[in-house]
Parts: C-alpha cells; structure tokens; sequence
C-alpha cells in the first residue's frame, strides 16, 4: 500500500486489513519527508490505521509505503479469484 499523507497525522487502512487477514505484528511503514526536513516516526499502529507523530513540530507532508504478511498458509501468494493455489489459470 502506498500514498500521501498532507495535513494530517492518521493512515487509514483498507477495510481487507484485518487481524484475521494480515498479521499486525508484520507492518512496516516507510515514510518520506516531502518538502522540508520533517523528524517523522509511527507512533502507533493499530488495526485500522497508523497514527505518525513529528519530533519537528511542522504540519506533516510526505508519501509512505506500508508492507505487511498476510496470514496464510503459503505467505508469497498473490491476490487471485480462485479458492486454492490449484484454482489458477
């Protein structure tokens, strides 16, 4: 997942994002600085969204990525319409 964030200290989660699909404990969040030094940290995660705090003081602008493992039995597979890794094309 990824996006801006501009005048505002919350990253919303997907609705998909829940604790029975992807393991919390897993999340990584990126963030970069847009347009000034910002000192930009997570301050917390929780399970609908990510709250970022700044040590600077300034309004926060910058872009972010966030990864996290889903919950399921073979982790590296992708999203597919199929029930099973015998259902794809």
């Amino acid at each position: 997942m990824r996006g801006k964030l501009k005048d505002s200290n919350t990253i919303e989660l997907p609705e998909y994002w829940t604790e029975s699909f992807i393991d919390t404990e897993s999340i990584t969040v990126n963030l970069t600085p847009v347009g000034f030094f910002q000192e930009l940290f997570v301050k917390e995660i929780v399970v609908t969204k990510i709250i970022i705090g700044n040590n600077s003081g300034s309004s926060i602008n910058c872009n972010y990525t966030i990864f996290a493992e889903r919950k399921l039995d073979d982790k590296l597979q992708v999203e597919y319409e199929g029930q099973s890794p015998a259902d794809y094309p």
